[in-house]
């Protein structure tokens, strides 16, 4: 004899329907942050053009970086395609057409990083150009290659004034200065708190880890201190994490006019115990 089938109580069926909708909903609106659409290359390649007085001598590639195996597929139509990568994990796409898509696939299954590589040729060993990294800078931020690299500050203001030979200059400016933070205690403004993000600067990725960042441009030199490495002019938040290890990311003063875009950018790596 059969047993009879008990009715499934009505909110245990609306419960059900409500946890598959919300898994549903959830995997629809989750971005696949691997995946990178043609339209951002031809937007990076516009900005590239527009810009190219910055690095006039360099052509634009592109870098994805990922911790462990990295492989990245060209989609076009129903094919696919293997996209090969240099020992930098450079690759370059010339012609990219709307409706194509590269893929990053990651063993970990860890987000890739993807940035511009810009590189002009004839540098010394261990040295970058800084006007090819503001226009890594420009191109990432115009394109969406990076969302959160949109408001980066890529390319210097107004050049400061020398207080030793402009002397009126410094002096407006410094009292400048003083009327806002006056204007700060008369409207009671509050300090942020240390760990909130700094003003915005781009994160770039070295080749190898770094021991020191120096830039020089002819006589003049300037040793950055470590606040520029380690992703520290991003966030003062000890809980910070990192898609990539920290020993290989910095930062640059790009918006700094005292230094033009030919001055060189010198790595110091860190040896290996």
């Amino acid at each position: 004899m059969r047993a009879a089938l008990r009715p499934i109580p009505f909110r245990c069926l609306c419960a059900c329907s409500l946890c598959c909708l919300l898994s549903a909903l959830s995997h629809a609106n989750v971005p696949d942050n691997n995946l990178r659409s043609a339209d951002v290359f031809i937007k990076a390649q516009s900005a590239f053009a527009q810009q190219h007085a910055l690095a006039p001598r360099a052509q634009l590639r592109y870098r994805v970086l990922a911790q462990g195996q990295l492989t990245l597929t060209q989609t076009i139509g129903g094919a696919k395609n293997r996209v090969p990568l240099d020992e930098r994990s450079s690759f370059s796409w010339p012609a990219p057409v709307a409706g194509q898509s590269l893929q990053a696939a990651t063993k970990s299954g860890q987000a890739a990083l993807w940035r511009p590589d810009i590189r002009s040729p004839d540098l010394p060993d261990g040295a970058r150009r800084l006007g090819d990294l503001r226009l890594e800078c420009v191109v990432d931020a115009q394109s969406g290659l990076n969302p959160a690299s949109e408001n980066s500050h890529c390319q210097p203001g107004a050049r400061k004034p020398d207080c030793l030979n402009e002397m009126e200059s410094c002096l407006r400016e410094a009292s400048l200065r003083l009327k806002k933070q006056v204007e700060q205690l008369g409207q009671l403004e509050i300090e942020p708190s240390p760990y909130q993000n700094r003003p915005p600067h781009y994160l770039f990725v070295a080749d190898q880890p770094l021991f020191s960042i120096t830039l020089r441009h002819g006589d003049k030199h300037l040793l950055l201190p470590a606040v520029w490495q380690y992703g520290s002019a991003i966030t003062t938040s000890p809980f910070a994490s990192w898609p990539y290890p920290r020993e290989y990311l910095y930062s640059l003063p790009l918006e700094s006019a005292d230094w033009p875009d030919d001055t060189l950018v010198l790595f110091e790596p860190l040896e290996k115990p």
